[in-house]
C-alpha cells in the first residue's frame, strides 16, 4: 500500500512539473536590452526604473504573457534564431541579431502612438 501511495506521489510530481508554465524571456534578449538601454544610459531614473521593472519591460505579470512590447520585440527576434546561434556559438553574431531586432521593434508604434524608441529617448520604459 505505501508503495502505491509513493508511487503515485511521484507520478504526480512529475506531471505538476511538466505542467507548469515556463517564462518565455531568453536571457540574451535581457542582456542584450540592457546592453542596448541601460549600461551607459546616464538617465539615472530610467536605469533605476529598467532594473526594478526587469522582466516586465517585455512581460505582463504572468511571465508567459508579452505585453505590446514584448510582441514588437517577438516580430524581430525568435526563439529557434537565438538558440541556433547560441548552439553555433557565435556570439558576435547573436550579439548582432539581438541589437538588430531590438532596433527594430523601436520602430514600431506604441498604444500612445509614440514609436517605442521615442519612449526609450524619453527615458520611458516602452512597456509604461
Amino acid at each position: 500500500m505505501l508503495k502505491k501511495v509513493c508511487a503515485c506521489a511521484v507520478l504526480t510530481a512529475i506531471v505538476a512539473a511538466f505542467s507548469l508554465p515556463t517564462a518565455s524571456a531568453l536571457p540574451p534578449i535581457n542582456i542584450g536590452w540592457k546592453a542596448k538601454y541601460v549600461e551607459g544610459n546616464s538617465n539615472a531614473k530610467f536605469v533605476e526604473s529598467a532594473k526594478t521593472a526587469n522582466c516586465l519591460v517585455c512581460h505582463g505579470e504572468e511571465k508567459k504573457i508579452r505585453n505590446d512590447y514584448g510582441k514588437a520585440v517577438g516580430k524581430y527576434l525568435t526563439k529557434a534564431k537565438i538558440t541556433d546561434l547560441k548552439n553555433g556559438g557565435d556570439n558576435d553574431a547573436l550579439k548582432k541579431y539581438i541589437e538588430e531586432g531590438l532596433g527594430k521593434a523601436e520602430a514600431e508604434k506604441s498604444k500612445g502612438g509614440k514609436t517605442y524608441g521615442e519612449l526609450i529617448k524619453a527615458g520611458h520604459l516602452p512597456s509604461e
